[in-house]
């Protein structure tokens, strides 16, 4: 066995799980898999991605084909890791980085998935939930609410995240305070529009990066991602109304829901 070959397997595995795991297009995936293998001097590299795995084939120079299959598991949506590996890929291309170069690099990548701080990524939620608030016809106080609101969400999702608990989970705890807030505020106090308020604070927990991606794989005739990617933001979709729902049913054991 040629094992002067195999080691190009491990950077192009790296490099696709953490497309896929971070929110990446499959196409993206399997096209910088290849450009990648190709830029490693290897011959007829294959790549086929699925939400849930990724297959990863090339001819050696002994002539034998070297195949791997890897588990790809549903991450935390980093954008920035993506396009960290995106720029290596390019560099790759442009024959600055050898193959161990480019594992170090996306070791590093994994290592750290993003130079984002969780600080910035509440501040971004609180002004997402804000922004939308005010689009639905909330005033100036209402959106301040829904912002706060949103950011509270945001720092409930991290730290269910550094608990292991399910994206599921997360979802469906952080749709059911991002109603539940509003409601109760407006119930004990009469303060802000509860409508404006809940819609613009449940947005940020909408499913649109999977959505997008749907659409996307369903364009380019990957049917069995765009159904997956489909799915999954159907089911995301669910858990933010079902949470939103047993906020409204807490109300009503209250007193009646707010409108």
């Amino acid at each position: 066995m040629a094992m002067g070959e195999s080691r190009f397997m491990e950077p192009l595995q790296l490099a696709g799980r953490l497309i896929m795991e971070n929110g990446g297009e499959t196409y993206r995936v399997e096209e910088t898999i290849t450009r990648m293998g190709r830029a490693f001097g290897l011959e007829r590299v294959e790549s086929f991605a699925v939400p849930s795995g990724l297959f990863i084939s090339y001819r050696r120079k002994d002539g034998d084909t070297e195949t791997s299959v890897t588990r790809v598991r549903k991450g935390s949506r980093r954008l920035s890791r993506v396009d960290a590996v995106n720029a290596i890929s390019r560099q790759v291309e442009q024959g600055k980085l050898t193959c161990e170069e480019t594992l170090q690099r996306l070791k590093e990548i994994e290592k750290n998935p993003t130079g984002i701080s969780n600080l910035l990524l509440l501040l971004a939620a609180a002004a997402s939930g804000a922004g939308f608030t005010g689009m639905f016809g909330g005033s100036l106080l209402d959106m301040l609410i829904s912002g706060v609101t949103a950011g509270l969400v945001e720092a409930l999702a991290h730290g269910l995240e550094r608990l292991n608990l399910k994206d599921a989970m997360a979802t469906l705890l952080g749709s059911l305070c991002s109603a539940l807030l509003p409601m109760m505020l407006f119930y004990f106090t009469g303060i802000g529009s509860v409508e404006p308020i809940v819609a613009g604070a449940l947005m940020p927990l909408l499913p649109g990066l999977a959505m997008t991606n749907a659409v996307q794989d369903a364009l380019r005739g990957d049917m069995v991602s765009g159904l997956s990617h489909g799915l999954s933001a159907v089911l995301t979709a669910v858990l933010v109304a079902g949470g939103a729902l047993v906020a409204s049913a807490i109300m009503s054991m209250m007193g009646g829901v707010p409108v």
